[in-house]
């Protein structure tokens, strides 16, 4: 697995700060990544929308309203057990 840079060690940080983060609080290239290297998962339409002042149960909003949580793995890297990856 590459380094990660700042900003996706940042951004990882603050999804991890909650159960799950709303995409449209945080998308773009840096989300993207951290989603292409298995870290991150945008969940479907409708999914855990409680606590989030946007909501959209019924997933007819648009993607800035899906949830988005680490996956194992953004777990692993956070804790520093992934090689190569620093903590």
């Amino acid at each position: 697995m590459k380094q990660l840079t700042n900003a996706e060690r940042s951004l990882l940080e603050w999804i991890a700060a909650e159960e799950f983060a709303q995409y449209g609080e945080c998308h773009g290239k840096t989300l993207d990544s951290l989603s292409d290297a298995g870290l991150v998962f945008v969940h479907g339409p409708g999914e855990h929308q409680s606590g989030f002042i946007a909501q959209d149960p019924t997933g007819k909003a648009g993607i800035a309203y899906r949830a988005v949580s680490l996956t194992e793995a953004g777990r692993r890297v956070l804790r520093g057990d992934v090689d190569g990856v620093a903590p």
